[in-house]
């Protein structure tokens, strides 16, 4: 049984066998619903399920007894073991028959659902994982290196460990000059083969997907020092800064780079939704408000969904197709099935988005974002107003 906030290949690379897998997603975001709220989502969620299993699933007696035993497990487990964090969706994975146990805490919205099939379902996981950006950390100083991966708001992997070839003090009391310059031309020369042999394991594992964007540690001469042998790739994908020793520990490191991660993507997002508003929109390859984003998501026409993450609103969706509407409809336009009434529609955008490979942005509170309609989106090509 595990509890992994970020280690995911268990189930990504599962392979099916006649078991079942119940993977039950649900929204628990204390910013939109208490803990009663969340225990009667899932409750009614497994009430559904039996029902449709008894009525038409085609299961036998044996293993419908499996399915409901393993939902009350999970029911047990949300109400009496789980202690709610930052997570935004707790997502759960359990097997019918064997200890199959995995429960992760997701840092995005997601909408509150239970499938049950021979695979756990992975698809809006994968998206999410799709979409979060991984940072490598690469702590300096001019004896010694150490890098991470930060992913998930974890420390995922540590990465490397360097040590210089540079002394860590020289006397120079009984040395001439000419020997003492010697001496401080042969440490530069170390130096600089140091800072080039980090950059260039840096670069490599830039290269190989390890990390979307770099962090450097260090006192402020050291990490200003070694700027200037960053790759320009590197350079360009740099998010900070801070002060802090390679022998650091690891949870201090960790909190130090997350006020960086925290900035530069707070700073990232105010830029995005400035240019959104002033530039993208007017010339159409943005839009804001609810109803042009819907109509952006039902063409496949969104790169980037921003919105205000306490936002809500109500709408309808088909269980069929995935038609959104904010208009009151008995039916479906395009496959004439009965539309469902969702008091927060958003979280269907949101799930929409990501299965379309969109990027997702939820953002705190943004006076801009709030007075264009509190919803966007960054679009793939030109949109034309219907």
């Amino acid at each position: 049984m595990s509890n992994e906030i970020f280690n995911f290949d268990k189930i990504l690379t599962y392979l099916p066998t006649e078991e079942l897998i119940v993977s039950a997603y649900l929204l628990v975001d204390g910013g939109r619903v208490t803990k009663k709220d969340y225990l009667s989502e899932l409750n009614s969620m497994i009430a559904k399920t039996k029902v449709n299993i008894e009525s038409a699933s085609g299961f036998d007696a044996s293993r419908q007894k499996l399915i409901f035993s393993t939902l009350e497990k999970i029911k047990s487990f949300v109400s009496d073991s789980f202690k709610h964090q930052n997570e935004k969706t707790l997502l759960i994975y359990a097997g019918t028959k064997s200890d199959l146990w995995e429960v992760y805490r997701l840092p995005v919205i997601l909408k509150s659902k239970i499938i049950i099939d021979p695979n756990p379902h992975t698809q809006s996981l994968r998206s999410v994982l799709h979409n979060y950006k991984k940072y490598g950390v690469l702590l300096i100083d001019r004896e010694k290196a150490q890098m991470y991966q930060i992913y998930l708001g974890e420390i995922k992997e540590y990465l490397a460990a360097y040590i210089s070839e540079v002394p860590a003090k020289v006397n120079f009391r009984f040395e001439s000059g000419l020997r003492e310059n010697k001496i401080l031309g042969n440490i530069e020369e170390k130096l600089h083969h140091f800072y080039k042999t980090l950059n260039d394991s840096a670069f490599g594992f830039f290269r190989d997907g390890k990390f979307d964007y770099l962090i450097l540690a260090g006192r402020k001469e050291i990490t200003n020092e070694f700027k200037s042998y960053l790759h320009s790739y590197l350079a360009a994908m740099l998010a900070g800064t801070f002060e802090g020793e390679p022998s650091e520990n690891q949870a201090v490191i960790l909190e130090k780079a997350k006020k960086v991660i925290n900035d530069f993507e707070n700073n990232n997002t105010i830029e995005l939704i400035d240019r959104l508003v002033d530039e993208l929109e007017p010339q159409g390859f943005g839009v804001t408000g609810l109803k042009k984003t819907i109509d952006a998501l039902l063409s496949d026409n969104i790169k980037t969904l921003i919105y205000l993450e306490d936002y809500t609103a109500r709408g309808y969706s088909c269980p069929a197709c995935g038609f959104l509407t904010l208009k009151l409809a008995e039916k479906c336009p395009y496959c004439e099935n009965t539309l469902l009434n969702f008091n927060d529609i958003v979280d269907e955008i949101v799930e929409s988005a990501l299965i379309q490979g969109s990027e997702i942005i939820q953002v705190k509170e943004n006076e801009k974002l709030k007075s264009s309609g509190k919803i966007g989106a960054v679009l793939r090509y030109k949109f034309k107003a219907k």
